[in-house]
């Protein structure tokens, strides 16, 4: 809902809160070329919360961040294979290591990254007008469920991922959209 808004307002800091960056550079680009050429974007049938959505896959990886680019090139890792709390894990090690054994005290360090894909659906959707507003040039504002695939992920410290309480007073883990 909130990625929507964003790309509605035209708000690219918004998209930067929402998406990973290499994502919200791509979107801003794309909006901005919309914006360009006199059109805009609106939004369609927002809800406060989604009909539907089902989680179709979760993946854990530990080493990796949810910013791509900060990540390197694949020939800086090596990997292999595990599991954490009894779910597959993908580790991720630099190939000139220099983490420590009490890197898990820092704060800040949050190795695991955690990726939920999950399939939504709704009647929330993005369309583009012409200038006046008097014609729909692509999308539609009908009320017709949309279907998309989107990939959340965050990477969270080794506390996080054993607390799985629901409470209401917890701290915002900043999932990100990855595709």
């Amino acid at each position: 809902r909130r990625f929507h808004q964003a790309c509605a307002l035209h708000d690219p800091e918004g998209i930067d809160t929402y998406c990973e960056p290499r994502l919200a550079q791509a979107v801003n680009e794309s909006l901005d070329r919309i914006h360009f050429h006199g059109l805009d974007i609106e939004m369609a049938n927002l809800t406060v919360e989604q009909p539907s959505i089902k989680v179709l896959k979760v993946e854990i990886s530990h080493g990796l961040n949810v910013d791509r680019d900060s990540n390197g090139n694949a020939e800086d890792w090596t990997t292999s294979e595990s599991s954490v709390l009894g779910a597959p894990c993908t580790y991720y090690t630099p190939v000139k290591d220099t983490s420590s054994f009490f890197d898990f005290l820092d704060e800040e360090k949050k190795p695991y990254n955690v990726a939920v894909t999950a399939l939504i659906e709704s009647p929330m959707k993005l369309y583009v007008q012409n200038q006046n507003f008097s014609s729909i040039l692509l999308g539609n504002d009908n009320s017709e469920m949309v279907k998309n695939v989107v990939r959340f992920e965050t990477n969270l410290r080794w506390s996080d991922l054993t607390d799985v309480i629901p409470a209401e007073n917890k701290p915002a883990q900043r999932w990100r959209i990855t595709h």
